[in-house]
């Protein structure tokens, strides 16, 4: 994974120290994630290094800042997300299902497959240009209510996302939020795959 310089760094804790919610972007299962794009898109010898992507679900944009490509577009409904992307990045506000691509980008990445029903993922993945390499992530973590399709292990998932031109499938064990009620850190699986469309 890519170090990252001063300014990156001092973005970050800008972010941190001026949004309430900030600092669940840095959460280690959420970094670890994204760190597992940012490796395989660097190192996947099935993939070309790809100079453009859309993310679709950015949040605050650490994944954007995190691949460092030349072209970069965060989608996301929540336009408090996009505010501080728009700082750096391209941005779209809206539903997913709805993006237009106006151009063919070298990758799409979906990392809030469980927050979308499966309706409004279909019509996402149907927009995704042919041949265009896309990655996926999700979870089996049913304790957040946003969570409206967690997928129950590595080929739920696969089968829930029509995922049938796939190059690679992984899943990783994550710590999740704390349980207050047990006192004790909620442990889940996280869903990864790298396929072409």
């Amino acid at each position: 994974m890519a170090n990252f310089n001063k300014h990156q760094l001092a973005h970050w804790m800008e972010l941190v120290r001026t949004h309430e919610d900030g600092i669940e972007a840095f959460w280690p299962s959420q970094i670890n994630a994204k760190a597992w794009i940012a490796d395989m898109l660097e190192f996947n010898t099935h993939m070309p290094q790809p100079h453009s992507c859309v993310i679709f679900g950015a949040w605050y944009g650490v994944l954007a800042d995190m691949l460092r490509l030349q072209d970069t577009i965060c989608v996301d409904k929540e336009a408090k997300y996009l505010e501080w992307c728009a700082k750096k990045h391209d941005v779209w506000q809206g539903c997913m299902s709805e993006f237009e691509y106006e151009s063919d980008p070298d990758v799409v990445i979906n990392t809030v497959t469980e927050h979308i029903n499966q309706e409004v993922y279909e019509e996402w993945f149907r927009r995704i240009p042919k041949e265009t390499f896309y990655i996926l992530q999700g979870n089996n973590d049913t304790t957040v209510e946003d969570h409206v399709r967690p997928f129950t292990d590595l080929g739920d998932f696969i089968q829930k996302n029509a995922c049938s031109n796939y190059v690679y499938a992984d899943t990783k064990p994550y710590e999740g939020s704390w349980n207050e009620e047990e006192d004790k850190a909620n442990y889940f699986n996280r869903f990864m795959i790298i396929g072409k469309k």
